[in-house]
């Protein structure tokens, strides 16, 4: 596992491939953040598709730019799978504008519990 600390976000990746992105506690996600991990996760492991769960600390937010760049045909060249998750009511309403308004171009779920969407990411690895 190779873990990234950014003073935005965390994020850990996996030798299977999935890819945990933490926004830190009181920061806002901005487009240029989710590019920062893009980059980082592809010279890491370059020509791989991650399964990426997206989480936020208290009081974490996402910009409607960064709403808009994780659902880019750029950003879903490197994303297999990618699943929300927050027990939050706020970002419950954010990631279920982000599936009805950003339309992800990777298949997309939004959890209210970790568990499950760690569980729905595995479901959409390949078996060996």
């Amino acid at each position: 596992m190779k873990e990234f600390i950014t003073d935005t976000f965390k994020l850990r990746i996996h030798d299977n491939l999935l890819k945990e992105f933490i926004v830190r506690k009181n920061q806002t996600l901005e487009a240029k953040h989710v590019w920062e991990s893009k980059e980082l996760s592809k010279k890491y492991k370059p020509s791989e598709k991650f399964y990426v769960i997206i989480e936020g600390e208290e009081g974490a937010s996402v910009s409607s730019e960064a709403r808009r760049a994780a659902a880019s045909e750029e950003y879903s060249k490197y994303t297999a799978a990618l699943a929300l998750c927050s027990d939050s009511s706020y970002m419950s309403i954010v990631g279920n504008l982000f599936l009805k308004i950003n339309k992800p171009k990777a298949p997309t779920r939004f959890f209210e519990d970790r568990e499950s969407a760690i569980r729905w990411l595995q479901s959409q690895m390949p078996t060996s």
